[in-house]
């Protein structure tokens, strides 16, 4: 979309390996519960549009609809749906914005992007026919307890696959219905059909690749999140109280700070100053303080001290 002029109206209809997306503003510590998505080899993806986040697989059909601003019309794109829907005997409805239920549950939501200068809009959502509804908890429920966000928390809504009333519904009925409900919305008499797999002309041109690279990388995933506060706090026995305080911006740690009753408080003064700057996670965590190694050893009172803080922390944190 950062490259392309658009003419008409068109379509793309996919659907991905198991992933997390979130919205442009969204903050993935507080939507997602990052270890487990490393754990299961789960990816995370930050997309340009906004709203919230969700979880897609292949039982997940993604339609995305991509035409010059003037002819962008949201309701148009969603009655697009509903009546592709409705050649399989689904009669979907809306519900506010964006999303779509059937018999009172959701099983579509969308989010969008308009780019004024190229004069070109974006719709993108998806049809839930046989996702893992397990993963949305698995995935998306993290531990709130002690994250306070500034971000645009997910809205909850009860949500269903259309197998449950149409067990022999798959994707590839899905893409005919919207195919055929495009083209006859469009007036388009025949419909290009084009697969875009990693050999194809476009995945091999220079905006695509460069497009692509930014967003598999770890600054635009996870560097582009609001500030925020995270708050942990333990007793170790034998060691010391812990209240850790950290201001974390763009994926990193811009200031710590430590309330502890250790009666080694050089350890903390030195664990502070070596958080400023590191990276908000759990291997970055690590090096700060693993660091801190060579100022303590030998002295078995700080460097127990400095252990237990380093291994608490690491193993609190969200990722």
């Amino acid at each position: 979309m950062q490259v392309a002029k658009v003419s008409g109206p068109l379509m793309y209809l996919w659907r991905p390996a198991p992933v997390v997306t979130i919205g442009r503003h969204q903050n993935p510590w507080k939507e997602c519960v990052l270890s487990q998505l490393v754990s299961d080899g789960v990816g995370l993806v930050r997309r340009r549009s906004g709203g919230g986040a969700i979880f897609q697989d292949p039982g997940c059909s993604v339609f995305t609809f991509i035409s010059p601003s003037g002819h962008f019309n949201i309701d148009r794109n969603l009655d697009i749906i509903i009546g592709s829907l409705r050649r399989l005997g689904i009669e979907a409805e809306k519900k506010g914005r964006n999303d779509l239920t059937f018999e009172g549950k959701k099983i579509s939501g969308s989010a969008f992007k308009h780019d004024a200068y190229r004069g070109v809009s974006l719709h993108h959502g998806t049809v839930l026919v046989n996702t893992d509804m397990q993963a949305l908890s698995r995935y998306l429920t993290p531990d709130r307890r002690k994250l306070q966000a500034k971000g645009i928390a997910s809205v909850g809504a009860r949500v269903m696959n259309l197998n449950e009333s149409f067990p022999s519904l798959g994707h590839e009925d899905i893409c005919e219905a919207l195919i055929a409900e495009f083209r006859h919305r469009e007036g388009a008499q025949e419909a290009t059909i084009e697969e875009l797999t990693e050999t194809s002309p476009m995945a091999q041109e220079p905006e695509f690749r460069a497009v692509r690279a930014e967003m598999r990388g770890k600054e635009w995933r996870l560097g582009r999140t609001p500030e925020f506060t995270h708050q942990l706090d333990t007793r170790i026995d034998g060691v010391a109280v812990f209240d850790v305080m950290m201001k974390v911006h763009g994926g990193k740690i811009e200031e710590a700070t430590i309330f502890s009753d250790a009666l080694f408080p050089d350890v903390i003064d030195e664990a502070m100053k070596a958080l400023k700057g590191a990276e908000y996670g759990r291997s970055g965590i690590a090096d700060a303080l693993g660091r801190l190694r060579p100022t303590f050893e030998g002295s078995e009172g700080p460097n127990r001290t400095l252990q237990a803080l380093t291994e608490w922390m690491v193993a609190s944190v969200a990722n």
